[in-house]
């Protein structure tokens, strides 16, 4: 995040805005303490209350108690429903959809994901619309439909192709309801996803999707996590890279049509540096206030799958520069919902990457961070590993005989006191293994690691930032491949 914009929105909560805390890098939970289930979802809201719909699996279930090596196949359990007023307490409304379920033709080794709901108000029905791949019907959108939004749903149809589609169906989708309440399905093709479409549910039921429009080529393997938000009358189409259940960096190009013609895909500012705070493009929820509108980026982050890190679902604000966004990696903020504002959240952690888990394979120079050595002599030590202390990666730091490195990110915050918090492990023989931060107005703050069997938490002394910025790292002076791992780095402010 720019600095001048944490520096005002800090002084915005400290004058009083309300304290309801979204937080990331956490398994969520529902107001009876139970894990949220939620994955590859969407929202529609009803009168002042927010449904959100999203996949259980049995493997969410089972890594989340604890995260453990990722699966690698998906068994369906269910289409859960919760529902909110302030976007952050979730009620359980229940199961929208069960596998298995008598008279229902959902099964457990089918797929179904990528969905969403749209009320029809001539038939009085909410229509749920997602990707379903099971043996009876092969893959296709399937549609269910319900007399109110909690469910439960009932299977109405399946539709097996969708016109103008050269590989027949879609590839990721989300369904997007525009303002004046007209249903669309945002997608790639599912064979060749380097095509995006918008195409409309048709029909006096919505029981049907209609002819597609091809908006775009996309370069390279193509795009998935396809998504659309409307802002300031223009159509933002987002997507993510192809990297399955890994992380992404996020695209948008924008329209004033639905069907374009839409400008250049640009990247979505902010999201390089950790890979859209290691997620991948779920949908968007715009909250309209009586104040302002903020437009929140809903991630999913399929640490089932791919081990990448805590927690499901990855939720930050955009911010907007005229019509040009900006992706807010935060891992706290406050939201208003009623007004549509929020602020940084006291325990935000303004550290990028901090886990090393967004690269998705192993990398002399991971994201968020900027690597120098010397005295190599030909050699790239890695510095990340698959063996982190929470998730697949942590950063390990193993020059080869008297070579020396550090590794640095530069954070822009607000002035103020701060803490560094990290986990280390040391099989001890460096000349020098140390913690640092430095460049924020005060002298050097140090901590320097010793031998450790396993994972240590440390805390440095406090940091006082007068210079709104700070820079923290690692540093080794090698004495012939003796390691040095971080992970887990937190900077917060006091």
């Amino acid at each position: 995040m720019r600095g001048a914009a944490i520096a005002a929105l800090v002084l915005a909560a400290s004058q009083g805005a309300p304290a309801q805390t979204i937080r990331n890098d956490v398994f969520w939970t529902d107001t009876s303490g139970t894990p949220i289930y939620s994955q590859g979802g969407g929202i529609l809201k009803v009168g002042r209350r927010y449904y959100w719909y999203g996949a259980k699996y049995e493997e969410a279930v089972a890594y989340a108690r604890p995260p453990h090596v990722p699966a690698k196949t998906p068994h369906f359990s269910a289409v859960t429903v919760y529902s909110s007023e302030n976007l952050v307490d979730w009620r359980f409304e229940g199961n929208a959809i069960a596998a298995g379920a008598a008279g229902q033709r959902f099964a457990r080794d089918a797929w179904m994901g990528r969905m969403g709901v749209v009320y029809n108000a001539r038939t009085r029905k909410y229509v749920l619309v997602s990707q379903y791949a099971g043996k009876e019907t092969g893959p296709g959108i399937v549609f269910a439909t319900s007399d109110t939004p909690a469910g439960p749903f009932v299977f109405a149809r399946h539709q097996a192709a969708i016109d103008n589609v050269a590989t027949r169906t879609s590839g990721d989708q989300t369904l997007f309801v525009d303002d004046d309440g007209k249903p669309y399905l945002i997608f790639s093709g599912s064979g060749d996803r380097r095509s995006l479409y918008v195409a409309p549910l048709v029909g006096p039921d919505y029981l049907h999707i209609g002819p597609a429009t091809n908006v775009y080529t996309a370069p390279g393997g193509g795009r998935e996590g396809n998504a659309m938000f409307r802002y300031k009358g223009r159509y933002y189409f987002c997507s993510s890279e192809l990297h399955g259940w890994n992380a992404s960096r996020s695209y948008y190009m924008t329209a004033a049509s639905i069907t374009g013609p839409y400008t250049p895909e640009r990247m979505l500012e902010g999201t390089d540096a950790d890979f859209s705070h290691v997620s991948q493009n779920g949908f968007f929820v715009p909250v309209n206030g009586s104040a302002a509108t903020t437009i929140l980026y809903a991630g999913d982050r399929w640490s089932d799958f791919a081990g990448n890190g805590i927690g499901y679902n990855v939720w930050v604000p955009l911010t907007f520069r005229g019509a040009v966004p900006h992706f807010e990696s935060l891992s706290a903020f406050d939201l208003d919902a009623r007004r549509g504002s929020w602020t940084v959240g006291a325990a935000n952690n303004y550290v990028r990457n901090p886990g090393f888990e967004a690269d998705r394979v192993a990398q002399t120079g991971v994201a968020g961070w900027i690597a120098s050595w010397t005295n190599l002599n030909g050699a790239a030590p890695i510095v990340n590993t698959p063996d982190g202390r929470t998730g697949r990666w942590a950063l390990t730091m193993a020059p080869p005989g008297a070579a020396s490195g550090s590794v640095v990110q530069t954070i822009a915050l607000p002035n103020g006191r701060y803490t560094l918090r990290l986990s280390t492990r040391s099989g001890g023989g460096q000349a020098v293994a140390r913690i640092f931060a430095a460049g924020h107005g005060g002298g050097t703050v140090v901590h320097d690691v010793t031998r450790s069997a396993g994972w240590t938490d440390v805390a440095l002394p406090p940091i006082d930032v007068t210079t709104g910025s700070v820079q923290v790292g690692a540093y080794v002076e090698g004495a012939g491949g003796a390691a040095l791992s971080i992970d887990d780095v937190q900077l917060t402010r006091r």
